[in-house]
């Protein structure tokens, strides 16, 4: 049971009984998305072409209304920051385009947190947590995420009190190991990646050895029975000291070679004495378990996993928590939950909606989207993901946002035309072949090449200077992708960028960068009620269940720091 007034804090008392957050002019889930629907159907144009096609699709002339290109065009960068956030709207703009404005961000979902940043009670990771080991890997954004997911899910365990809590898609099982060593609760992590779990264990490992040691301090302390602990204490005294070193390898906290020998030593050797400490302190270790959950699955497969791993765990009432699950996974969870009868709660923040099979649509789960007929495909299921971030927040960093992207769809043009052109060579050369026997060649624009393999994101803000610096270390980057992963093997790349700069040269025309910017942001005001749709369909498949379970969608994180903020909170016991 779970107290309601504990809820209200979080979802807001206007909320609380429809369960889901919508914009303020709604107040009934199905309407809301209708509109979303027919708002998406209507533009979508802006998600059919990706931004890299921009030149090759000829996106500018072909899509854009053309009443509303030139006072798109003639918005200053600080205006161009405000329109990204959807807060400028001009009277002299066409009445569509303000139209277009409005409607967008009266649909997005709302996405601030309910709850004030200092009444969240884990505020310092220092300060509120006995073990600096559990941050160990974490970035600031990671540690926001854990620190507000953490107490909230240790807050709803408090209440619905599960036997176990698993962690599903854990990855290095961050917001596991607090919730085992800081709160206490029977965990287990189960991750598809063999890396990831190995990587877990190695964190857990010296997780352990810092609270066992924390333990018997606090222990002798309190009790005061030096001559007892002496032998436990020389237990530990090898762990403790091997295990004081962490190579921090460039601040990315990752284990050396030598310290992974040494752990391996100690798993070897001192195994059964450390369980035997730990079982004497009732210190908890967390399950570790590599596998794939399926929306195939029935009934109770999930829990013969759980056996098959460990059976000798209390799996009775069971609790699903998610942080950041992609694709299809989120959709599982939620059915595994509902079909399983010893799974009693989930608690799951969804994110990389795109991430589904290649050329795949997004599946809707609740019947009435189901009955909409929406297609959404990798494109739009990408631009889901874009929602409004820190990214382009202040000028600085939107100005150069969009230059880098300038540089890409340059690129990206460049990369395609060079495959095609060198296509076109191999093909040329059995022409003569192709028409004596009455064959065709194959130039149709059917067969082009529209995509390649090598991935050029992220590339770091020291090397993206200006356009030079940037195709250097991107010529540089797919050079050794081509490599190391045998992809591309019969293009032909330049000793040098500078083929790649005179393409760019050439094609940086007046206003170019600013015909991509306008689309981009054009498409960035579409990006959250892309992802509105998708959220509020798995809380509408949810509330289809609404005799046995009750549900919620609740923003946790500072959208600011983390846009993917949204939980799924769902339970099959009545609130008191």
């Amino acid at each position: 049971m779970i107290d309601e007034e504990l809820l209200k804090k979080y979802i807001g008392e206007e909320n609380f009984k429809s369960g889901c957050i919508r914009p303020s002019k709604y107040k009934d889930s199905i309407q809301y998305a209708d509109d979303l629907i027919e708002f998406i159907n209507k533009y979508s144009f802006l998600y059919e072409n990706r931004s890299l096609d921009f030149f090759r699709n000829n996106i500018w002339e072909r899509l854009i209304p053309e009443d509303w290109k030139q006072p798109l065009l003639e918005m200053t960068d600080e205006e161009c920051v405000e329109f990204h956030c959807g807060t400028i709207i001009k009277d002299e703009w066409p009445i569509e385009l303000k139209s277009f404005i409005n409607d967008a961000v009266n649909l997005w979902i709302p996405k601030n947190v309910y709850l004030p940043d200092d009444q969240w009670i884990l505020q310092d990771t220092k300060k509120d947590f006995g073990l600096d080991s559990l941050f160990l890997g974490m970035s600031g954004k990671k540690i926001h995420e854990i620190l507000r997911m953490s107490e909230f899910v240790n807050m709803i365990a408090k209440q619905l009190k599960p036997n176990e809590i698993v962690d599903i898609g854990a990855g290095e099982a961050y917001l596991t190991q607090i919730l085992n060593h800081q709160f206490n609760h029977s965990m287990t992590a189960i991750d598809c990646s063999e890396s990831f779990i190995e990587g877990a264990i190695k964190r857990q490992t010296l997780i352990e050895n810092q609270r066992i040691k924390k333990e018997l301090k606090q222990q002798k302390e309190n009790e005061n029975e030096k001559d007892n602990l002496n032998k436990i204490t020389s237990t530990i005294t090898t762990t403790r000291s091997t295990t004081a070193t962490i190579n921090n390898n460039n601040n990315n906290n990752k284990l050396s070679n030598n310290n992974e020998t040494i752990l391996n030593e100690i798993k070897k050797v001192k195994e059964i004495e450390k369980k035997e400490i730990m079982n004497k302190l009732n210190v908890k270790s967390t399950n570790m378990c590599v596998t794939t959950i399926s929306t195939d699955m029935k009934n109770d497969d999930f829990l013969d996993i759980l056996n098959g791993n460990d059976s000798r765990k209390n799996y009775e009432s069971i609790m699903l928590i998610g942080l950041h699950t992609c694709g299809i996974l989120p959709p599982t969870m939620i059915k595994n939950y509902l079909q399983c009868s010893n799974i009693d709660s989930i608690i799951d923040v969804g994110c990389c909606y795109y991430k589904i099979d290649i050329d795949s649509n997004h599946q809707f789960m609740s019947d009435h989207c189901i009955g909409k007929n929406l297609k959404l495909g990798p494109a739009p299921l990408k631009l889901s993901c874009e929602a409004s971030d820190s990214s382009q927040k202040d000028l600085e960093s939107f100005k150069y946002s969009g230059r880098i992207h300038y540089y890409r769809v340059i690129l990206e043009d460049w990369i395609l035309n060079e495959m095609n052109n060198n296509n076109n060579n191999n093909n040329n050369g059995n022409s003569d072949n192709n028409n004596n026997n009455g064959g065709k060649s194959n130039n149709d624009s059917d067969n082009k090449i529209k995509s390649h393999d090598f991935t050029i994101r992220n590339i770091s803000k020291n090397q993206c200077k200006d356009y030079k610096s940037y195709y250097n270390a991107a010529l540089i980057r797919m050079k050794r992708q081509q490599k190391e992963q045998l992809i591309h093997q019969d293009f032909k790349f330049p000793e040098t960028c500078q083929p790649i700069i005179s393409y760019f040269e050439k094609q940086n025309q007046i206003q170019q960068e600013k015909k991509i910017s306008v689309f981009l942001l054009l498409r960035s005001l579409l990006a959250p009620v892309l992802e509105s749709i998708i959220v509020l369909d798995r809380f509408l498949y949810l509330d289809q269940f609404s005799s046995t379970t009750q549900s919620f969608i609740i923003p946790i994180f500072n959208k600011l720091i983390s846009p993917r903020n949204l939980i799924i909170l769902s339970f099959k016991n009545k609130i008191k």
